[in-house]
């Protein structure tokens, strides 16, 4: 029995409460790491609210979560987008579409 309590214990942890809990931080913490109020934090956690990009990120920083495959991704894309002039064909098309 005290297995089964164990697994629901771990799927109940939202990922925010994992990453604040294993840097070892207090909710009145990462509500003051984010300007916010705990009540928030406690939203966050529960999946009351969605948290807002800016603010995951804060969040992930102050957990010192790594970021870096994140980063990777995002540099592959840039060169992409620019190798394939996609951020011209988007400019270009919405001009055609405003006519």
């Amino acid at each position: 029995m005290n297995k089964i309590v164990r697994q629901h214990d771990e799927q109940s942890l939202s990922d925010l409460k994992v990453m604040r809990l294993a840097a070892n931080k207090t909710q009145r913490e990462m509500a003051e790491v984010l300007g916010t109020s705990e009540a928030t934090i406690i939203n966050y956690e529960n999946g009351v609210s969605d948290i807002k990009y800016k603010d995951y990120l804060k969040w992930s920083l102050a957990c010192r979560f790594d970021l870096s495959a994140i980063e990777e991704q995002l540099q592959t894309l840039r060169t992409l987008v620019v190798e394939n002039n996609l951020h011209r064909y988007r400019k270009v098309n919405k001009l055609k579409h405003q006519k």
